[in-house]
Order: C-alpha cells, then structure tokens, then sequence
C-alpha cells in the first residue's frame, strides 16, 4: 500500500519526525532521530537546492542572451550611423565639386557646356569615355574637350563620335591623337602623341631647344579643335631621338581623365 501510495509514507514519517522531535531523548534516541531526519529531509534539500541551480543557470542564460541582442542592435545602430555619415559625406564632396565647376565656367569667357561622364569603358581606360549629351544639346563631332581637377583646368580630348543624347571623347592619350603643342617658357612647338599609358609623348622637338623637365606644355596656335595657351601638361622627362636633329619629351597630363567624373565641351 506504501509503494503505491508515497504520500502516505512521507506523511508518517513526518508525523514520527515531529513526535521524536518534541520530546527530550537519551543519546541513543537522539542519534537516530538525527538519522532519521537525515533519511527524511536530505533528498529533498538536495533537490531544492538543484532546482535553485537550475533557475540560476536559467536565468544567467536569459541575461547572456539579453546582452547578445544588446550587442547586435549596437552594432546595427553603429553601422547605420555611419553609412549615415558616409553619405553625407559624398553630398558633401559632391557640392563641393560641383560648385567649383560651376564657379569655373562662370570665369571662362567662351561658351562652355557641362556633361556627365556615363561611361569610361575598361578596355578603353586611356583611349575613350562617354558622355551624357549629344545632339539634342548642339553637340558636333570634332568638339574640344576639357577637364577641371584639383584647381587645374585643360585639355582631355575632343568629340568624335556624336549621337543624339550621348557623344563619345577621343582622349588626348589615344594612340590615334595628335595635338600640336608648344613649350613654355622656351616658346617651341611640337606635336603631342598619345600612347595609351598615363603619360604623353611630344615628338618633333628641335634639338637646340632650351627646354627642362617641368616646363608646361599648352595648346598651340596651329590646332584646328583647341584654342592656343590651353594646359596639356608638365615634362617630366626628355630624350634625344637617335641621329635626327630633334628630341621627344615625357609629358605628364594636367589632368588625369579617368578621374573625372564631369568633363566641359567648347
């Protein structure tokens, strides 16, 4: 009946718990009260205090996964805040530039129009670019093309190929581009090539000509597309050209066309 029923045992020894608890005992008695007190209440403090642990590991683990998520929102946050800042800061940048062209153009006596570069094709990277206008905006082919980079305005090719919304730039560092230029201070024309490198050649270079490395290179009165006195750029370095009486220079443009996100047609 006890086996089946275990309240009924815990209720009895409970109840001789309490009866030997009441009374004053010898020795022998009280050893096995204390015995029997052991055998009674032992289990269940054990599983009171393995509940408590259980609840304690629970909640630690409640609080762990709490933080987690605190971390993550953090981090989430964190990282809005700056692509936040980092868009502001292309605005900013973006104003910026686009004041200063505009500045640009109000100070050029000619009349200039502004087009975006659409396209600045991989296998072209110094032979062509597009632009985002064309016919529709009085564009023609052989058009001079200009550029305006860090305080720097010059020549970075001309218009070849014009279409009704959008127009093609041959760029000055094309393998097929010829502009004739002249020398600054020394005055000495000669013809700019390009070599699809991120520098420039002039060839035709008299020999005698009093030219030094950093001399500028504008354009020359004998071009047909480019007004005279333009920027083209800086000799950085110069050569003899064999046994002919003339010498070629090493020009570094004055502006570099792959980093230019607005160009000005004439």
């Amino acid at each position: 009946m006890y086996k089946k029923n275990p309240t009924i045992l815990l209720s009895f020894y409970l109840i001789i718990s309490i009866l030997i608890l009441s009374f004053n005992v010898n020795p022998s008695i009280k050893a096995a009260r204390d015995f029997l007190f052991y055998v009674i209440i032992s289990p269940y403090s054990k599983i009171d205090s393995a509940i408590f642990s259980v609840n304690r590991f629970g909640n630690n683990i409640k609080e762990l996964v709490d933080a987690h998520q605190q971390i993550l929102d953090l981090k989430n946050e964190n990282k809005q805040l700056l692509t936040d800042l980092l868009k502001l800061k292309i605005l900013e940048v973006e104003n910026k530039r686009l004041t200063e062209i505009l500045n640009y153009k109000k100070n050029l006596k000619r009349k200039i129009n502004i087009a975006r570069i659409i396209a600045k094709p991989s296998q072209q990277y110094y032979k062509s670019l597009i632009i985002d206008k064309g016919i529709d905006d009085n564009l023609k082919e052989n058009r001079a093309v200009y550029g305006y980079y860090k305080n720097h305005f010059g020549i970075i090719g001309q218009l070849i190929d014009v279409s009704k919304n959008t127009s093609q730039v041959l760029l000055i560092t094309n393998r097929i581009s010829k502009i004739p230029g002249r020398i600054i201070p020394a005055g000495v024309d000669g013809i700019i090539l390009g070599n699809e490198t991120n520098e420039l050649e002039m060839a035709w270079i008299p020999i005698d000509a009093e030219i030094k490395i950093g001399d500028e290179v504008v354009s020359s009165s004998a071009s047909d597309i480019f007004p005279s006195g333009i920027p083209i750029g800086i000799i950085v370095s110069i050569s003899q050209s064999g046994h002919l009486p003339f010498k070629s220079a090493q020009v570094k443009p004055t502006i570099p066309a792959f980093q230019l996100t607005d160009v000005f047609i004439e």
